[in-house]
């Protein structure tokens, strides 16, 4: 329980240094190289309109309602998992639009309404893919899961909708809840004896 406590911290550690760095610019070309990079990589049209495509399905309003669905579903199985997962995730979901209006990081493409930090497709679609997880943890599960997200990093870069350190956020934004979930659940386990 204590390393879940360490990891916790550790998480939120790394995103309150990666907010400054964002806030003080050092992240500026590290966030430059990694647009270039996928630019000048990204050439196939079919990988275009894939990542294209994922962001458009994966948007965090799509997720939301992925993840209203699950949720539903499970009320009927576990109404006590309904709750939990419940809340956390719109923990999560508030958390990240918390930062997101606090930070008021510009967008990399000014045409793109709304902020940037943290990229709420990628806190979202990691919202969707742990919570699946949470349920039903399998390796194949877990090996299509980070797929999926790395996909909608690159896609989310890519598109000039997002920094690199703008996933990353997301990532430690998600770092943190999962184990702050995780903890919870094990607090409850302790207390159920």
């Amino acid at each position: 329980m204590k390393t879940g406590y360490l990891k916790m911290i550790l998480m939120s550690m790394c995103l309150l240094l990666l907010m400054i760095c964002i806030h003080i610019g050092i992240t500026n070309p590290l966030d430059s190289f990694v647009y270039h990079f996928l630019d000048t990589t990204i050439q196939n049209y079919g990988l275009i309109i894939y990542l294209e495509v994922i962001s458009v399905v994966f948007a965090p309003i799509n997720c939301l309602f992925m993840i209203l669905v699950i949720l539903s579903v499970l009320y009927f199985y576990n109404p006590f998992k309904f709750w939990w997962y419940g809340w956390w995730s719109f923990s999560v979901l508030l958390i990240g639009t918390l930062f997101k209006y606090i930070i008021q990081r510009t967008r990399p493409d000014m045409s793109i309404d709304g902020y940037s930090f943290p990229s709420m497709h990628v806190l979202s679609v990691c919202l969707l893919v742990c919570l699946i997880l949470l349920l039903n943890n399998s390796k194949s599960l877990a090996i299509i899961s980070m797929l999926l997200v790395i996909s909608v990093m690159i896609s989310r870069i890519y598109l000039q909708a997002h920094y690199f350190t703008d996933t990353v956020g997301s990532l430690f934004v998600m770092g943190t809840m999962l184990q702050a979930i995780q903890l919870g659940q094990c607090s409850s386990v302790i207390h159920q004896r």
